[in-house]
């Protein structure tokens, strides 16, 4: 789900109440705000205010281009200079409530709008900037409420469709998103902003092809080829189904002990709510090598939004062990009960917890919970910076088997970074984890990284090269490297 960012909300509200003001002397600044340039129409009326000072609207027109480019506490100062001048003109009242938008005052906002509603005649503009507020602050229902208010007072005001459309995109109701986009394009047909969030929208909702292709190698002499692969067609903006089909052929290579895996299935998951979706898959899994068996494997699940900034995932899963041939030979079957729990606060600080509650077949259990606190440096690209944890443990150790210590804990710090904005074509990401590793009593230093690289030359194709290394411990006590290169590739009909 695309979310309303700080950066749209600029431009939501801004309606040209400087149209009745049409001297033409100041008609080339209008036309820069107007398309957004807002370097040009600084600029125009920083040098015409030089001339005419007295000029208010030209003042007021200044105050928007200097809020709108980054600097909202001047274009405070410039609205409340005019706001003395005049405390009852609309237009100032108005203008300097949405600056506290552009500062992220958005209580101290919500409380301006109100008081404009008491002050003056129900008015779109007004309506406008509370629901802007509103949305802001994550109450879509109250800002969709006011949105449609302004719909009821004037129904051309494109600013009120566009504010509409992006709320509802960020609750979860894309129908409803694309149903506002369509009536305001009856307006204004070649509306770029709102094309361009309908072709986002609808994007979403195209049949996919996604591939994994790559190659794994330990210190163990255990490597393996694997090859993932699904494809995802959407019914509707609430439902979707699909077909899947992963081959994986891992091989011990003192012994040149082989087994090959596939497993072919289906997916389906669709929105109950707009908070929550509920999603299906099983597959038939076919091994082949030393032993050979077939079962059916599968996974249900729910995915919750508790709040606007919080996510809450609970799963149960059955696979079986795959990681290398000894362990496929074993038949050991896994039957997971786990959940995820997500929340970003308005800090930036974030919490990522994970808990499985693994029963396998073999008559062993495990516990694992796995927490990340970080800090949310960067939005776009997303750079994070912050702690992992892991406590791990198997009811019976069975080391010549698996992995499957007692106690098993690790401790790391981690930085998490991309390099290009989401609408970049290229693709440059990674994480770097460095920490320790506890093994029942056993203490090892632990380090892992990722990086990935790739290309998008347009919005449906991309292609992304990615390799990984860790040593932390994950087939026996001692613990030993791991390494896996590969290929990612998506393409959207």
């Amino acid at each position: 789900m695309k979310k309303l960012t700080k950066q749209l909300l600029l431009f939501l509200t801004f309606v040209l109440f400087y149209s009745v003001h049409a001297q033409s002397p100041l008609q080339e600044g209008f036309g820069y705000l107007e398309k957004g340039d807002l370097v040009n129409g600084k600029a125009f009326f920083e040098k015409y205010l030089e001339k005419h000072p007295e000029n208010k609207t030209a003042k007021l027109c200044y105050g928007r281009a200097v809020g709108l480019s980054g600097e909202p506490e001047r274009a405070k100062k410039i609205f409340q200079e005019l706001l003395d001048s005049d405390p009852k003109n609309i237009e100032y009242n108005i203008n300097a409530a949405e600056c506290l938008l552009w500062n992220s005052e958005f209580k101290v906002a919500l409380v301006r709008y109100q008081e404009l509603t008491q002050t003056f005649d129900p008015n779109p503009i007004i309506q406008l900037g509370l629901a802007n507020t509103y949305s802001n602050l994550k109450n879509y229902k109250k800002a969709i409420h006011h949105y449609h208010e302004g719909l009821r007072l004037n129904p051309k005001v494109l600013g009120i469709y566009i504010g509409l459309a992006y709320t509802h995109v960020a609750n979860n109701q894309n129908k409803k998103a694309l149903e506002t986009i369509d009536k305001a394009l009856t307006i204004d047909p070649n509306h770029e902003q709102l094309s361009g969030l309908k072709r986002d929208i609808q994007n979403k909702f195209k049949p996919k092809f996604n591939q994994i292709n790559s190659i794994t190698f330990d210190s163990g002499d255990n490597q393996s080829i694997n090859s993932n692969n699904e494809y995802i067609h959407p019914l509707s903006t609430k439902s979707m189904v699909g077909i899947f089909y992963n081959y994986r052929e891992s091989v011990f290579l003192l012994t040149n002990n082989t087994s090959k895996q596939y497993n072919l299935g289906v997916k389906a998951s669709h929105d109950v709510t707009n908070k929550i979706n509920l999603l299906a898959e099983a597959g038939l899994l076919d091994i082949n090598g030393e032993n050979t068996y077939r079962d059916i494997t599968y996974k249900v699940g729910a995915k919750i939004k508790l709040a606007y900034n919080q996510d809450l995932n609970i799963y149960y899963q059955k696979e079986y062990h795959n990681f290398n041939v000894q362990l496929i030979n074993a038949e050991i079957s896994q039957n997971h009960f786990f959940a995820n729990y997500h929340i970003l606060t308005k800090y930036k600080i974030g919490l990522f917890s994970q808990f499985y509650n693994t029963q396998q077949s073999d008559d062993n259990s495990r516990n694992l919970l796995f927490t990340s606190l970080y800090y949310l440096i960067n939005n776009n690209p997303p750079i994070k910076v912050g702690f992992n944890s892991v406590i791990m443990g198997f009811e019976i150790e069975r080391p010549t088997v698996y992995f499957s210590p007692k106690k098993y804990l690790v401790y790391e710090g981690f930085f998490d970074f991309s390099l290009f904005k989401s609408s970049s074509k290229w693709v440059t990401s990674g994480i770097v984890a460095f920490g320790f590793q506890v093994i029942n009593e056993d203490q090892q230093q632990s380090f892992r990284a990722e990086l990935n690289a790739g290309y998008k030359p347009n919005e449906q194709i991309s292609a992304v090269c990615y390799g990984k290394y860790s040593n932390q411990a994950v087939g026996n006590a001692a613990g030993f490297e791991f390494n896996e290169i590969g290929i990612k590739f998506n393409y959207r009909f």
